[in-house]
């Protein structure tokens, strides 16, 4: 007899549908989940800086190619290297990234231009106008408006630079004069709506965030439990709101410490303040909140000296050396198909034959040596050393403490002439 498990409690992260009154694909149920992971992670610290650093990997140090990287793609002066740094960041928050290609009469590529991933959906392939294409609009979220502008979507074909192709298009809407160009749609799932990088620990990115609001509801109100203030009924509704307004404004961090006047009428009013116990609260939230910040690091795969200061304070060079090469492997194949995109874009394009299209890896920002303590001691040890000449002293802080010449010789004179160095 075989046992099958069943999971009937876990639902999908997001639910792709066809809109026929907009006539696209639903990005989720509400259409607005791009939108909404970027809200959640704006909202939180750890969420932002988890997604900065895997942005900045996912873009290096822009192409290696320094000509390349220069290279203006359309007339708003865009360089390859930002249309670069634009797309990495779109793929830290979405997972992916979309450029607009537009084309000559020869079918050659003139101009890029990125487009926010956000605003990217799929049309239906029953659309009756726009079937099978691209449609772009910046609220989808209905939040500048209760409904969808259809004018003011714009809608594209999916890359495809045959040139056959590409003249079927032009004939469809009537000449060069009205073609829009194409979309190159890029994720990690192909042409499918991708979930984000973060999407596993949304719910922690949200918990991050929510917990400095508690901690800001704290400060606001000087750290105090929560209370029943029990007083006399009020006979006026109106002496009711200003009493209420007055302990509300008397809660605060600028308010702490201060004595509020309250007076009663006789003997017999009643104004008592009882206090309501919420067992180990504080702890609660501290390991909640620090559990979820662990859960985001630890999805993004972000070594933790990367996220402190630089070396020499919270991280030695070694460490952070260690770490930055160990995250440039994490984010290799992220790199490498982003490589691979801008290679197929500059394909027969007017900018000129490049074949190196590499991205550069991040390099470790770590303190010189002749910065840090250690080093310091080191450097001591090498002009205070008797066995060693002027010269040859002068060379080992030029070749291993980075000291200029003129720097690493006055240091070696001083030294000789008993001046204690700085």
């Amino acid at each position: 007899m075989s046992v099958k498990a069943t999971v009937t409690d876990v639902t999908k992260r997001i639910t792709t549908k066809p809109n026929k009154s907009e006539g696209i694909i639903s990005y989720d149920v509400d259409n607005a989940y791009p939108q909404r992971v970027q809200d959640i992670i704006n909202s939180s610290g750890t969420g932002t800086l988890c997604t900065k650093i895997f942005g900045k990997f996912a873009y290096g140090n822009g192409f290696v190619n320094e000509l390349l990287a220069k290279t203006l793609v359309n007339n708003k002066r865009l360089t390859a290297n930002k249309l670069l740094i634009k797309s990495g960041k779109a793929v830290s928050k979405f997972n992916g990234f979309a450029v607009h290609v537009n084309y000559d009469a020869n079918f050659q590529k003139r101009s890029f231009n990125y487009i926010p991933f956000q605003d990217v959906r799929f049309t239906t392939s029953d659309n009756k106008d726009y079937p099978d294409m691209l449609a772009v609009y910046h609220d989808w979220e209905k939040e500048k408006g209760s409904k969808i502008i259809k004018e003011d979507v714009n809608y594209f074909n999916y890359y495809n630079p045959d040139p056959k192709e590409i003249q079927k298009q032009v004939d469809a809407v009537g000449g060069w004069h009205n073609y829009k160009g194409q979309l190159m749609y890029w994720s990690v799932d192909g042409l499918e709506y991708p979930l984000s990088p973060s999407d596993s620990v949304l719910e922690d990115v949200q918990t991050d965030s929510h917990a400095k609001i508690f901690k800001l509801r704290n400060i606001t109100t000087n750290f105090m439990a929560s209370h029943f203030l029990k007083v006399q009924e009020f006979e006026d509704e109106d002496d009711l709101i200003d009493f209420t307004n007055s302990i509300n404004n008397f809660q605060g961090s600028d308010d702490a410490s201060k004595i509020m006047i309250v007076e009663k009428s006789n003997d017999e009013d009643i104004f008592e303040l009882e206090k309501v116990d919420i067992q180990d609260i504080g702890d609660l939230y501290a390991f909640t909140e620090e559990s979820a910040r662990n859960n985001i690091i630890r999805a993004y795969l972000i070594p933790p000296v990367l996220l402190v200061a630089a070396a020499g304070k919270l991280g030695s060079s070694s460490e952070i050396t260690d770490a930055t090469a160990f995250y440039n492997g994490v984010t290799a194949d992220v790199r490498n198909e982003i490589s691979g995109v801008f290679s197929e874009l500059f394909n027969n394009s007017v900018f000129g034959n490049f074949e190196d299209f590499d991205i550069e890896e991040v390099k470790a920002e770590t303190a010189k040596a002749k910065d840090t303590t250690e080093g310091k001691a080191k450097i001591l040890e090498v002009i205070s050393n008797a066995s060693l000449t002027p010269q040859k002293k002068s060379i080992i802080l030029q070749s291993l403490y980075g000291f200029g010449i003129e720097e690493a010789d006055k240091l070696t004179q001083d030294f000789n002439q008993n001046i204690t160095p700085v």
